[in-house]
């Protein structure tokens, strides 16, 4: 995940390894797959046990998690602005990109030879990983981008940039990175090196010059483009809100509603910073790890085939992984850190969850079971205590069963569902 920032998960299949292996040249950083670590070898086989084995596991569940309540809490309507609507995007890649990484690590990874699992690294893991960070990345600069415009002209960006339009642009990225990560799926094959046993090799497309051209591109337009433009961007950004606040001391805002909008529009664009310099720090390392950029300024005359199997290399690219997948984990951190207005709508939601978990448990079904000349009837009815348990035997005519029936159901259909302070709400 980590070359071509969150943003090229390919390997190369080392030949001259002699265990199953995937060693990335642009993969997710490069994503190396080494099974056996017996102890004595090489430092890099040590690295990627620790790594893919504890640390990446534990950090993709984790991020799993996050970006679940985080989409959960981004889609509740009084999160209505566009930025929120980048931010859920953001969310569902982030949570596709960490889904896949993790089946890889805890499946894929330990079971080599197996012919489904082969494939679904050449033509599932490696391919969309790489369509879901270079989404990540370019929907985190979009955003960016808007909440620049939105400082310097803000009244043309309230009109311009609404929630719908964000859902179309984040379509539109996610389409793109599709198209753009096309030669991601011809760059393996599958073949069964002995009966029954399978493996990923490069094609000819993966070896010619043609690729290494494209993985140019991908390395300028998947991390160089976009970190010199949230770089520059960030800094603006800093530099706007400690004026816009130094104005608003020396202006006095009282008005209540204008205060909180603007209180309301510093968190978010605080959040975004938080955010974009968590992406700088995480994918910066993952730009050097991309091996047409690494080999520039690390080859020190190595051929390519040294480089590429060198430990520097190799641990260089599993770092770079697990930086990429931290950035895609640790945005609800920042979210809870930096944005009041994120929190109270989270409390609000579970507060709410909590209230309905609780009525549809304690409005239970109970039985009333009646004796009358020896034949017993039973009816059915709600009520919204929990505990509630009634039996009683009684002789009566069938007039007064009647009766009772009409005021059970009368009283059933009265029963209040909400509160109406939660209606209120």
């Amino acid at each position: 995940m980590a070359n071509n920032t969150l943003s090229s998960i390919i390997g190369m299949v080392n030949e001259t390894v002699p265990e199953y292996a995937i060693a990335g040249n642009d993969t997710m950083t490069n994503m190396t797959t080494t099974l056996a670590t017996p102890s004595g070898e090489r430092a890099y086989k040590i690295v990627a046990l620790v790594i893919y084995t504890y640390l990446g596991p534990t950090i993709c569940a984790i991020g799993m998690l996050f970006n679940i309540i985080n989409f959960a809490v981004l889609m509740q309507h009084q999160l209505k602005e566009s930025p929120y609507t980048y931010l859920t995007g953001l969310a569902m890649v982030d949570f596709s990109a960490l889904t896949l990484s993790f089946i890889y690590m805890v499946i894929s990874h330990k079971t080599p030879g197996v012919e489904f699992w082969r494939y679904f690294e050449a033509y599932i893991f490696l391919p969309f990983v790489n369509v879901c960070t270079t989404s990540s990345v370019w929907i985190i600069v979009l955003l960016t981008i808007e909440r620049f415009l939105f400082v310097r002209h803000p009244l043309w960006a309230k009109a311009k940039c609404d929630r719908a339009s964000a859902k179309v642009k984040n379509l539109a990225i996610v389409g793109m990175a599709l198209v753009f990560n096309i030669p991601r799926f011809l760059v393996f094959e599958v073949v069964e090196s002995s009966p029954g046993f399978w493996k990923i090799e490069h094609t000819p497309f993966r070896k010619s010059k043609t690729f290494l051209g494209i993985n140019w591109v991908y390395s300028i337009t998947v991390q160089i483009i976009p970190l010199t433009i949230l770089l520059f961007a960030n800094t603006y950004l800093v530099y706007a809100v400690m004026r816009a606040r130094k104005q608003r001391e020396e202006l006095q805002i009282r008005n209540n509603k204008e205060a909180t909008w603007y209180r309301d529009q510093v968190r978010l664009t605080i959040t975004l910073i938080s955010i974009v310099c968590l992406f700088i720090i995480c994918i910066l390392p993952s730009a050097f790890s991309d091996f047409p950029i690494a080999y520039f300024f690390f080859g020190g005359g190595k051929s390519e085939l040294e480089f590429r199997t060198s430990d520097f290399y190799l641990i260089l690219q599993y770092v770079a992984n697990l930086l990429v997948w931290c950035n895609l984990s640790l945005n609800f951190v920042l979210y809870c850190s930096f944005n009041e207005k994120f929190r109270r709508v989270m409390r609000h939601m579970v507060k709410r969850w909590l209230e309905l978990s609780c009525i549809k448990q304690s409005y239970r079904p109970f039985k009333v079971s009646f004796n009358i000349n020896g034949i017993t009837r039973h009816n059915s009815s709600q009520t919204n205590s929990l505990t509630q348990q009634t039996k009683c035997s009684m002789s009566m005519g069938p007039h007064e069963i009647l009766k009772l029936e009409k005021a059970d159901y009368s009283a059933s259909q009265t029963t209040a569902l909400f509160d109406k302070s939660d209606a209120d709400n």
